[in-house]
């Protein structure tokens, strides 16, 4: 939630289609809670059809991926959880350690095959006054059951991204060592037992140093890309955003097309139907890899995105205070939105929620739309 701004926190949660009387009934009544000093992140579920809203609720859900069978596995205040296609917590689902592993902010999850890859903070004893602090963490649970399957050595500062493959976990952030290895921003976890890697990403470089970090990965084929505040990245000058090779970490020739540069930093790189889309810290761009030239869709969209999840040939676009979005293709939008990239052409899918919408994802899972963000108690 960006700085002071005062509001009240809705979460709404998707019902299946052909609810009954009794559950339209129930969504009806929203769950309003005030905010605190502390950024809190609550989570709303849309029709992918219609966009209707079908319920609320005030679970503090900061990340969430779909789970295949119409819910989602989310983390957040509530630790790691799954959600129903009804929204509410799969209550035989879980362990002990799921539970503890939450954040109020930046958590970051990632499902591969039966695996779910969480990044997230843990309490630990640490020597001194209060002896507990809460340390970053990467961890693997079974998806199934949500058993712990291992927990990595500690980063020094926090993780922002997370990517994997079957074999590998690459991670991001501002870190300069995990556990009492050194490693700059960049790491690469063993997906079968956490095991750090000895796979060192290139150094990146910017100024102030400390401002030097990795806000996005993604791994498309035979590239790994990474974005972030770099100027410079394995002694080139280049940036914000880079390709590696996934397999040694290496530096590639790949050069970003000059179209995405107006986006500052990458906070999300996605990489679909051979465009390369970019929500940056002030900006929103999107080119093809093949010619490096803006989309024609891109040219519909009156304002910036600042999230964006592809699903099929769907692409839904949040936004929020910073990064408003007004229109798509000439309807209005309340910076929720859907373009359809086999045609170009803007879609129906537009929730109204008023005033107030700031969005950090969206998960479509089965016929369902979870939006992830803050809201206000007015809904359109």
């Amino acid at each position: 939630m960006r700085a002071g701004a005062s509001l009240l926190l809705l979460l709404a949660v998707l019902a299946v289609s052909g609810c009954s009387a009794s559950l339209r009934a129930e969504t009806k009544a929203a769950v309003i809670r005030k905010t605190s000093a502390e950024p809190h992140y609550t989570y709303l579920a849309l029709t992918s059809r219609s966009g209707k809203i079908l319920r609320l609720s005030n679970l503090a859900v900061s990340s969430a991926v779909a789970d295949g069978r119409g819910g989602w596995y989310a983390n957040g205040a509530i630790g790691l959880a799954r959600l129903l296609p009804s929204g509410k917590l799969d209550s035989s689902w879980g362990s002990p350690e799921s539970r503890k592993l939450g954040c109020s902010v930046g958590c970051r999850l990632v499902k591969v095959g039966s695996r779910l890859y969480v990044a997230g903070q843990r309490s630990e004893t640490v020597p001194g006054p209060g002896g507990e602090a809460r340390v970053s963490v990467v961890a693997a649970f079974d998806a199934g059951t949500g058993a712990r399957l291992w927990v990595s050595s500690s980063p020094s500062q926090d993780v922002y991204a997370l990517a994997a493959s079957s074999t590998r976990v690459y991670v991001g952030g501002a870190f300069t060592s995990v556990g009492s290895a050194k490693r700059h921003r960049l790491a690469a976890l063993d997906a079968a037992t956490g095991r750090l890697l000895d796979w060192r990403g290139p150094r990146i470089s910017f100024d102030p140093p400390a401002s030097a970090a990795i806000f996005a990965l993604t791994l498309d084929g035979s590239r790994l890309y990474v974005g972030g505040t770099f100027t410079s990245i394995g002694g080139k000058r280049q940036f914000y955003l880079a390709a590696l090779n996934p397999a040694t970490g290496a530096l590639l020739s790949w050069k970003p097309p000059q179209a995405v540069f107006g986006a500052y930093y990458p906070m999300q790189i996605l990489v679909t139907r051979g465009q390369l889309i970019i929500p940056g810290y002030d900006g929103f761009f999107a080119a093809s890899l093949r010619t490096g030239r803006k989309p024609s869709w891109l040219g519909k969209i009156r304002g910036s995105a600042g999230t964006v999840t592809v699903d099929g040939s769907l692409l839904y676009l949040g936004a929020n205070i910073d990064q408003s979005l007004s229109s798509v293709g000439g309807a209005r939008r309340n910076n929720l939105a859907a373009i359809d990239l086999a045609t170009g052409r803007a879609t129906s899918w537009g929730p109204d929620l008023a005033p107030y919408v700031d969005v950090s994802e969206i998960v479509p899972s089965g016929d369902q739309v979870l939006v992830v963000g803050s809201f206000t108690n007015s809904i359109g």
